[in-house]
């Protein structure tokens, strides 16, 4: 199975499971494409991501 389908797949089945499986297995993919990439790049990523991800949490936990 390609790397694209097998995502596809893995994530399809974890949403229909729950929204935090499915967000988890997203976070999976990502950091398989983050591995291979300049440390940097791969840093400033996580840290949008990171950022990303707060301002969700602040906008729902009020």
């Amino acid at each position: 199975m390609s790397g694209s389908a097998y995502w596809t797949k893995e994530i399809k089945g974890a949403d229909r499971r729950s929204p935090k499986e499915g967000a988890t297995r997203r976070l999976d993919r990502l950091r398989s494409e983050l591995r291979d990439l300049d440390p940097v790049v791969a840093n400033r990523a996580w840290r949008e991501v990171g950022d990303a991800l707060q301002r969700i949490t602040d906008r729902y936990s009020r």
